[in-house]
C-alpha cells in the first residue's frame, strides 16, 4: 500500500481522468502515481503535464530518454520506476532484452556510441552532487549531442533523479516487490553487494 493514498473517483476532475487515462495508455508515467499526483490539482496536475512533455516531446528520441530513465531509477533503488515501461517505446522498438544490458551498457553492442553517452551522462546523476560538473562531461556529450538536445537531456535526467526519489518513497511499489516481477533487478543486488 502506498504511503499516499490514491485520488477517489468522486474527486477526480475532467483533467485528473484525461490523466489517468493518457497514463494507462502510454504505460509510463504508471497510473498509480499519477492517481496520487492529480490529488494535488495544481502542483501535483502541473508536474505530471510537464513529465509528459519532457518524456514523449522534444528532440530526442523517447527510447533514449526510457533507457535513461530505467538506468536511473535501477541505480536509486526505485521498485516502482524500474519496472514501469513505456508502451511507447516497446511500440518504437525498445525490447526487455535490450534494457536487462543497461547494467552493463559499456560492454554491450546493443547500445549506440549515443546511447552510450547519454547512458553515461544518466550514471553521472547517481555519482553524487558533482558528477556531471565537468567539461569532460560536456566535451563528451558534445560529440554525440547539440546543445539544445543536451538541455533537454540534463533536465530529463534530473527530473527522473530528483522525481524519482519522491516516487520511491511514496512506496507504490517495494525493492523486493520489484525483483519478484523482475528477477534481474535481484541479480544487481547480488553484484553490488559483492563489490
Amino acid at each position: 500500500m502506498p504511503r499516499l493514498r490514491y485520488i477517489e473517483e468522486n474527486e477526480k476532475t475532467d483533467e485528473a481522468r484525461e490523466l489517468i487515462a493518457q497514463a494507462e495508455e502510454r504505460g509510463a508515467p504508471d497510473p498509480r502515481v499519477v492517481s496520487i499526483m492529480v490529488r494535488n490539482p495544481k502542483a501535483g496536475m502541473a508536474w505530471v503535464r510537464y513529465w509528459n512533455a519532457l518524456l514523449y516531446d522534444g528532440l530526442l528520441p523517447h527510447t533514449l530518454k526510457e533507457l535513461c530513465r530505467i538506468r536511473i531509477s535501477v541505480a536509486h533503488r526505485c521498485g516502482y520506476c524500474s519496472t514501469v515501461r513505456s508502451k511507447v517505446a516497446q511500440a518504437e522498438g525498445l525490447a526487455e532484452d535490450k534494457v536487462a544490458q543497461l547494467e552493463e551498457f559499456e560492454n554491450s553492442d546493443a547500445f549506440s556510441a549515443r546511447e552510450k553517452a547519454a547512458l553515461r551522462y544518466a550514471s553521472a546523476f547517481k555519482t553524487g552532487d558533482d558528477g556531471v560538473d565537468s567539461d569532460e562531461v560536456y566535451d563528451e556529450l558534445r560529440q554525440h549531442f547539440s546543445e539544445e538536445e543536451i538541455v533537454e537531456l540534463g533536465l530529463f535526467c534530473a527530473e527522473t533523479d530528483g522525481a524519482g526519489k519522491f516516487v520511491r518513497s511514496l512506496q507504490v511499489l517495494s525493492w523486493d516487490e520489484a525483483c519478484q516481477i523482475n528477477p534481474l533487478l535481484g541479480a544487481i543486488d547480488t553484484k553490488d553487494a559483492a563489490e
